[in-house]
């Protein structure tokens, strides 16, 4: 009888537009592979989207492919889990229509009785005062029904804009993306000593990691799922024991 297996996964920051197509390619590839052997779950802990915002009637369509590759993963039975990131916490109803479940960041899932907490990880750098402000304004109701008057276009042109130049800063600031990095660990660390879970799963900060600690006397586990820019990772819990993973086009 097959394990049931999970898959947990982020920052694959998918952009539309011609450029980015074989990105999104890669992706949708990776969605159908699993289809060959569906897992029990995915799930997505934010930023799967470089830019989301929900529209009552509109859906980016250059993202059609992926939503529906999920679609299909769900009619065969998988469930189907997401936690917004800084891209794309605007998720809502046109992806529960699709069979997602949307979950806040710091959730408590059972892994056949490991019991993790599974987060995106932003906002968790203390001196990081501008991201922390603009977290608050982008959560702000007036504010976001405001941008809902943009034309689809437009916000989503200007969204990509901002994005380049926010990831583009953080590659001038290494010492920064290592405080991020460091900021999320620690406040994983401290949640399984406070016994609050044996493991923590996070995104953000695009550093795949898979490791295991002994806290209290307890075998623990800190694990950061990487990102689908650079390092094509994602996280695999076979029903005992949690992997990353790091996926390979046609790789049989």
């Amino acid at each position: 009888m097959a394990v049931n297996f999970d898959i947990i996964l982020s920052d694959v920051h998918l952009k539309v537009g011609e450029k980015y197509l074989s990105h999104r390619k890669q992706f949708e590839t990776f969605l159908h592979s699993l289809a060959e052997n569906p897992p029990r779950r995915i799930i997505c802990l934010g930023d799967i989207f470089d830019f989301w915002f929900e529209y009552k009637h509109v859906i980016f369509s250059g993202y059609l492919e992926i939503l529906n590759a999920f679609y299909e993963l769900n009619r065969k039975g998988v469930d189907l889990f997401f936690i917004g990131g800084n891209h794309d916490f605007w998720a809502g109803k046109n992806l529960e229509r699709i069979g997602f479940h949307i979950l806040q960041s710091g959730v408590i899932f059972d892994f056949d009785g490991c019991k993790t907490m599974l987060i995106h990880g932003d906002g968790l750098n203390k001196k990081d005062w501008g991201y922390r402000l603009f977290k608050t304004l982008a959560r702000n109701p007036f504010l976001i029904f405001a941008f809902r008057l943009i034309h689809p276009d437009w916000a989503m042109g200007l969204a990509q804009f901002l994005s380049k130049g926010s990831r583009q800063l953080q590659k001038n600031n290494v010492s920064g993306h290592y405080r991020e990095a460091e900021s999320i660990k620690s406040y994983a660390i401290e949640k399984m000593k406070n016994s609050l879970c044996d493991a923590v799963i996070s995104g953000h900060c695009h550093k795949p990691e898979c490791s295991v600690l002994q806290i209290n006397g307890h075998q623990c586990w800190y694990i950061n799922s990487g990102d689908w820019i650079e390092n094509r990772t994602y996280v695999k819990w076979d029903g005992e024991n949690f992997h990353l993973c790091h996926y390979i086009q046609n790789e049989k």
